[in-house]
């Protein structure tokens, strides 16, 4: 009589961790990128992918529309001495950049180069953030741009936006 009761309790233990695994799954969505060469895994309650048709190749806002996410991929590398020209470059039609700070950091696996800079722009404060990988195909970049009041309450969505983002073997 135990063992069967045993069995029963072990038994609905395994199908209850089942649907928790398969319930968190659910909300994971993956894109891969035109070359073919990273995937993003986003959780869809935490971010949307946009429509929205840019100079990016593939863009994301978070639920709210605080946070925006900009992925592409360039078929060419961008050296560690223009990173600063680069990153300046890509803000100049918006204003000018304060702050920049560039610094190495490993994103799951990849040694990137990661940055943060802030933005002053219709009287506000922007902070922008990223990182710029050299691999395969050429170099990848992701940025995210927030509302500097924002940033503190959505740095755990941009950094799990960037634990999503792998490079595919």
């Amino acid at each position: 009589m135990s063992k069967k009761y045993i069995f029963l309790l072990l038994f609905s233990s395994i199908i209850a961790i089942g649907q928790n695994t398969t319930d968190s799954d659910s909300n994971i969505l993956t894109h891969i990128c035109r070359k073919g060469v990273f995937e993003i895994k986003y959780n869809k309650e935490h971010w949307q992918k946009s429509n929205d048709i840019s100079k990016w190749d593939v863009e994301f806002h978070d639920t709210h529309n605080l946070v925006d996410a900009y992925f592409i991929e360039y078929d060419y590398f961008v050296s560690k001495k223009n990173l600063k020209s680069t990153i300046k470059e890509q803000y100049k039609e918006l204003g000018k950049i304060k702050n920049l700070k560039i610094y190495d950091k490993k994103i799951n696996e990849m040694n990137v180069n990661y940055f943060e800079c802030e933005l002053e722009f219709n009287n506000s404060t922007y902070i922008f953030q990223g990182f710029l990988y050299n691999g395969k195909g050429g170099t990848m970049e992701i940025q995210f741009g927030v509302q500097e009041e924002a940033l503190k309450q959505y740095q755990a969505y941009i950094d799990e936006f960037c634990g999503g983002i792998k490079m595919i073997k």
